[in-house]
């Protein structure tokens, strides 16, 4: 795996630092990731060669350096979270739509339900202060009974690949902010949360940054234990809890580059989301 030393001079707000990609960096990094995938059985890469068959644009060097960025350029481990990324599309989408593109007329037509609930969303147009994308998870808006959990989970990942269209995103990563102002104790789904982890940990191709739980309640912090054990130790380390009134939240907020401007209404912000409208411009783009 490449040694990197031209690295971000100093780690950022969260600990993080940053390859400065050159075209040799490219290069050398997706070299190195073929050479990886080789090395993993072919009977355990059944859903990713048959992807580069199915549809060869969503397997190809563009496609494979979201994964190389997510893992900061170590290639094995880019090698395993993309190998176990298609074995999972496949599981959630079915063999018949695991291959089409993320797109809402494509291999999410079948999940508007879930997707305009709007328990995830896409801060459109908006980053952090190095480039992150944004995402608001509001586990309130969550409607169980007219859907099916495997149907909020391909959501999660509508969402999130709509985060990934972004280069910077996927240099610099992304963050959660989690807003449980009006979570009820009926709402904690413990399979659901499993299927929604099982995806956010070494799967999508996501750089979590932070996950920043914004004036948790006391039900909901007595039942987040669950989700907790079922992150894994790498998402809980990105935890940040952030209590008091807005003004407290949205200083502590501000710390971490996520000024006023772009956060939302919901809890202080300038930002006031249409997550209906943005589905809709989305369609209308064959997105």
């Amino acid at each position: 795996t490449i040694l990197y030393t031209r690295m971000a001079a100093q780690p950022d707000a969260y600990g993080q630092t940053h390859p400065v990609e050159t075209p040799e960096v490219l290069k050398k990094g997706l070299k190195e990731l073929d050479e990886e995938i080789e090395k993993i059985p072919k009977d355990s890469r059944v859903n990713f060669e048959t992807a580069k068959i199915k549809c060869a644009n969503l397997t190809d060097d563009d496609a494979k350096l979201v994964f190389l960025r997510c893992e900061v350029f170590n290639a094995d481990l880019a090698a395993i979270r993309l190998v176990k990324y298609w074995d999972k599309r496949v599981e959630l989408f079915g063999e018949h739509k695991a291959f089409l593109p993320l797109t809402l007329d494509g291999a999410l037509k079948d999940d508007m339900i879930a997707l305009s609930c709007g328990y995830i969303r896409l801060l459109p147009n908006v980053t952090d202060h190095i480039g992150r994308a944004v995402f608001m998870v509001d586990p309130a808006l969550q409607q169980p009974s007219k859907y099916e959990r495997v149907s909020l989970v391909r959501s999660i990942w509508y969402v999130t690949h709509a985060a990934l269209e972004s280069v910077t995103a996927q240099q610099k990563g992304v963050v959660f902010l989690v807003y449980p102002h009006n979570v009820s104790k009926n709402i904690f789904d413990r399979v659901q949360i499993k299927m929604n982890m099982e995806s956010l940990k070494g799967l999508l191709p996501l750089r979590v940054a932070a996950v920043h739980i914004c004036k948790p309640t006391f039900i909901f912090s007595s039942s987040f234990s669950i989700a907790k054990v079922l992150m894994g130790e790498r998402l809980r380390k990105r935890i940040r809890k952030h209590s008091g009134k807005d003004e407290h939240v949205l200083q502590k907020l501000a710390d971490f580059g996520l000024t006023k401007d772009i956060l939302p209404s919901d809890f202080g912000g300038e930002l006031v989301l249409d997550h209906a409208s943005w589905l809709e411009n989305r369609r209308s783009i064959d997105l």
